[in-house]
C-alpha cells in the first residue's frame, strides 16, 4: 500500500497578481536575506502564492539544518503535505524526520516505514498524530493493517472503525467535491478492510453486511464483487457466486478484467456438480486470458527501460491507442478508474501547471532558474514513479494470470476423472432431464427482491444477481 502518495491535491492552483507578488518577496530573500532561517522564509512566500511545489525544496534544506518547528512552519507543512501529494516533499533522511514530531511529518515518515515493512517502528512513529487532528484518519488505517498483518484482529477492527467514522464525518463537514471524494475514499477503504478481517475469521455475513455500505456508484465497488462472492462461495451459496461473477459480463464493467472471477465461476460450478459448464469456464479461461497476458508480456519487453512509455499511453488520446491490442487500451481504462492512480496524476498536473506559471513570470534570474531546475526534477520523479506503478500493475496482472492457470489446470484433471466416472455410471448423464434454473434454488434474504428478468438487462441490478441452479451432487452420489 502506498498511502504516502494518497493524500489529493485538494484546490484547483489559481494564480493571481498575488502568487507574483509572493514569487517576488521569495526573489527578495533569497538575495538579501543572510539569516539562519532564509530557506523557511522563502518557502513561506512561495507557499502563500501558492507555488506549492517549488517550495519543497527549501523545506527540505531548513529541516537539514534545524531541529524546531514552530506553529508557523507546521502550518506550512501541513499544506504541503495535503497540496503536493506528499509523493515528492520531506525527501530527507528517515534519521532526521525521527527528530520532529509533528503531524505531518509523523504521517509521512510512518508511511514510509510501513512501506518498507519496518511495522512496529512505524506504528510508534504513527501512534504520536493525535486522535483528533486530520491525519489521524490515514493513521489509523495504516496502523490497522499493521495489527491486521500481526493477527491482532481486534485491535485491528478497532482502528478500521475508528478510521471509517472519522473519514465519515470529515466528509459530511467539507464543501468542496473533492475533498468530500477523498474523505469519502478514505471511508471505504476502511469499511473494506474491516470486511475482509471478517472473512480472515470466517464470519462471512457479517463481511457481507460491511460491504452492502458500499455505494455501486463508487470505484472501489467493481473490486468488492469478487470478495462478495468469495464470502456466498464459502457460505456454499453457490448461485449466489456465479450471479456476482457473471456481473463482470455487463458492459458496463468491460474495461475491467478479473481473472479470479473465472476460477470463482469454475468452482461454483464444481461445486454444484455441474461439470461440464465448470470444464466450458476453465477452457474459456484458457482461451481468453493466454493470448492477453502474451500481449502484456511483449509489449513489457519492448519497454521494460523506459520510464515514461506507460505513462505516455495514459495520456495519448484515443487515435494513437488504436493499433494497440484492445485488451491493453481496456486496462489502460481500468488503471484510470483506480483512485490511487488519479490521484498521483492530480500531483503530477499540478507540478507541471506550476511550472508553467514559474517559466511565464517577467523576471528571469538565478532564482527562477533555480526553481525550475527543481520542478523539472520533481516532475521527473513523480513521471518515473508514476510509470513504474503502471508497470508493475501489469506485471502484477500478468504474474496473476500465470496463478490460476495453475488453479485451473488442477481443477481440469479432476473434472476430467469426475467425467470418466460418469462414462462408467449405470446411469447415462443424457438419459436425466436437467434442471437448469428455478427461484426454488435461489437463496433470498427477507429483504432482497426477486426479478425474474428474461431477456433484459438491468443496470440497477448490477451485483445483486444470483443463479437459480439446482445441484446435481445427489443425483451423481446416487448413481
Amino acid at each position: 500500500m502506498k498511502l504516502l502518495k494518497t493524500l489529493i491535491i485538494l484546490t484547483t492552483l489559481s494564480f493571481s497578481q498575488s502568487g507574483q507578488t509572493s514569487a517576488k518577496a521569495a526573489f527578495e530573500i533569497y538575495q538579501k536575506d543572510k539569516s539562519s532561517i532564509k530557506n523557511k522564509k522563502i518557502a513561506h512566500e512561495l507557499i502563500d502564492g501558492q507555488y506549492y511545489f517549488s517550495a519543497i525544496a527549501f523545506i527540505n534544506n531548513y529541516l537539514r539544518e534545524h531541529n524546531e518547528i514552530d506553529s508557523d512552519l507546521e502550518n506550512d507543512i501541513e499544506t504541503l503535505v495535503i497540496k503536493t501529494g506528499t509523493m515528492a516533499v520531506l525527501n530527507l533522511e528517515e534519521n532526521r524526520l525521527e527528530n520532529f514530531s509533528i503531524p505531518s511529518i509523523s504521517l509521512v515518515l510512518g508511511t514510509r516505514l510501513f512501506n518498507k515493512g519496518l511495522n512496529e517502528k512505524a506504528y510508534a512513529i504513527l501512534s504520536k498524530i493525535p486522535e483528533g487532528h486530520k491525519f489521524s484518519i490515514e493513521a489509523n488505517l495504516i496502523k490497522g493493517t499493521i495489527k491486521n498483518l500481526e493477527r491482532k484482529h481486534i485491535e485491528a477492527l478497532n482502528l478500521y472503525e475508528a478510521c471509517a467514522k472519522k473519514a465519515d464525518q470529515q466528509e459530511n463537514l467539507s464543501e468542496g467535491d473533492k475533498l468530500k471524494r477523498y474523505y469519502s475514499y478514505l471511508k471505504e477503504t476502511c469499511i473494506i478492510r474491516q470486511a475482509r478481517i471478517k472473512i480472515e475469521d470466517k464470519k462471512y455475513e457479517e463481511a457481507l453486511e460491511f460491504y452492502e455500505q458500499i455505494d455501486k456508484r463508487s470505484y472501489k465497488w467493481p473490486y468488492i464483487l469478487m470478495d462478495k462472492a468469495w464470502a456466498n462461495y464459502y457460505l456454499k451459496d453457490y448461485n449466489r457466486a456465479l450471479g456476482l461473477t457473471v456481473t463482470y459480463k455487463s458492459p458496463l464493467l468491460e474495461s475491467y478484467f478479473f481473472p479470479e472471477a473465472e476460477v470463482l465461476m469454475a468452482l461454483s460450478y464444481y461445486n454444484l456438480c455441474l461439470w461440464d459448464d465448470s470444464l466450458k469456464v476453465v477452457d474459456h479461461f484458457y482461451d481468453y486470458y493466454q493470448p492477453k497476458a502474451d500481449a502484456l508480456k511483449e509489449i513489457l519487453g519492448q519497454n521494460k527501460k523506459s520510464d515514461t512509455y506507460f505513462l505516455d499511453l495514459y495520456y495519448a488520446d484515443p487515435k494513437a491507442r488504436e493499433n494497440l491490442n484492445p485488451f491493453i487500451r481496456n486496462l489502460i481504462t481500468q488503471t484510470k478508474k483506480q483512485v490511487k492512480f488519479n490521484l498521483d496524476l492530480a500531483s503530477l498536473k499540478a507540478a507541471k501547471d506550476e511550472l508553467a506559471l514559474i517559466k511565464k513570470l517577467k523576471t528571469k534570474n538565478e532564482f527562477t532558474i533555480h526553481l525550475e531546475a527543481n520542478l523539472e526534477s520533481t516532475i521527473s520523479f513523480i513521471s518515473a514513479k508514476i510509470n513504474f506503478y503502471i508497470k508493475k500493475e501489469i506485471f502484477a496482472f500478468i504474474n496473476e494470470i500465470h496463478k490460476h492457470s495453475y488453479s485451473m489446470f488442477n481443477l481440469k484433471l479432476e473434472l476430467l476423472s469426475k467425467k470418466r466416472e460418469e462414462i462408467y455410471n449405470t446411469k447415462s448423464e443424457q438419459n436425466r432431464v436437467r434442471e437448469r434454473g428455478s427461484e426454488q434454488n435461489v437463496n433470498r434474504k427477507n429483504n432482497q427482491y426477486f426479478f425474474d428478468f428474461n431477456g433484459s438487462f438491468w443496470a440497477d441490478e448490477l451485483g445483486d444477481y444470483s443463479f437459480g441452479l439446482k445441484s446435481q451432487c445427489s443425483q451423481k452420489t446416487e448413481e
